[in-house]
């Protein structure tokens, strides 16, 4: 079967693109800006709904540290026990969006916005707090974890 010339030259030119990015190691920076990118992405889609933004909660923060690095560690997507996030950060309500695979912050909360439940955890009226990280896989795929609460 021959395929046309152009349509090989896209196909291999995308799969430079994606190989060039997997086996670069993620910068604090890169990390950093990830993150902030989508905190700062998640701020403007409650603004647009007149909604208060959601403040970075240090509890929940380390929370979500520890479940990107999890993620990212096992190259799997997955939610940790809620339940333990509100007990030791003293919430009445917490929830939880994870990703991975996404080459931006702006680019998963525009991911989460497209999904129901997700969504709904951004624009929950209730939450205050907010804690998200992001860390790159050996994979070279970026895992995520955005955790909400509001304190009692």
């Amino acid at each position: 079967m021959r395929l046309p010339v152009r349509l090989l030259v896209t196909v291999a030119s995308t799969l430079l693109v994606l190989v060039a990015g997997l086996g670069q190691p993620a910068t604090a920076g890169k990390v950093a800006r990830y993150a902030d990118d989508a905190r700062a992405s998640t701020n403007v889609e409650r603004k647009d709904r007149d909604l208060r933004r959601v403040r970075e909660g240090a509890c929940l923060q380390r929370f979500a540290k520890r479940q990107a690095v999890r993620m990212a560690d096992q190259e799997r997507m997955f939610h940790q026990n809620l339940d333990r996030v509100v007990k030791r950060c003293g919430l009445r309500m917490a929830g939880e969006n994870v990703a991975y695979g996404y080459s931006s912050g702006r680019a998963v909360v525009n991911a989460w916005m497209g999904s129901t439940d997700h969504r709904k955890n951004i624009l929950k009226k209730g939450y205050r707090r907010v804690g998200l990280a992001a860390r790159r896989g050996d994979n070279g795929l970026w895992y995520v974890a955005q955790v909400f609460g509001r304190n009692r």
